[in-house]
C-alpha cells in the first residue's frame, strides 16, 4: 500500500513535511495516516519518536477538517515526511498540519 501510494500518489511540501496522497475506494476507515522521520535526519530515537508523537497528536486532533469530505466507499492515503533538521514544536506542527489537511481537502472536494 505505501509502495502504491509512492508510486501514483499526489504530492506536495508543506514545510516540515513532504506530504504524499492519493484516493483509493474501500478500506475500514476514511483516512489512512502514517508519518516518518528519516533516520538520516535524526539519529537518536528519542527524538524520532517525539517527532512523530507530535505529528499523530495534531492529526488526532485536526482529523475532522478530512473526515468530512470523504464520502462512503472512499478512503484518501496520507503519508508525511518530515523534512526539516530541527525539532519543531507542537504548535508548529500543528499549524502545519491544518493547513495540509485544509488543502488536502480542497483538492479531494474539486476532484470529485
Amino acid at each position: 500500500m505505501i509502495a502504491e501510494l509512492f508510486v501514483s500518489g499526489k504530492s506536495f511540501f508543506h514545510p516540515p513535511f513532504r506530504v504524499i496522497w492519493m484516493k483509493t475506494t474501500g478500506g475500514d476507515a476514511p483516512v489512512r495516516f502514517a508519518v516518518s522521520v528519516p533516520k538520516r535526519r535524526f539519529k537518536r530515537a528519542v527524538h524520532r519518536n517525539l517527532i512523530k508523537r507530535r505529528t499523530r497528536e495534531a492529526f488526532r486532533l485536526n482529523k475532522q477538517l478530512l473526515h468530512n469530505f470523504v464520502e462512503e466507499g472512499q478512503q484518501i492515503l496520507l503519508m508525511l515526511v518530515y523534512t526539516s533538521d530541527e525539532i519543531s514544536l507542537f504548535n508548529e506542527l500543528n499549524g502545519s498540519m491544518k493547513k495540509i489537511l485544509q488543502h488536502i481537502a480542497s483538492k479531494h472536494a474539486a476532484s470529485g
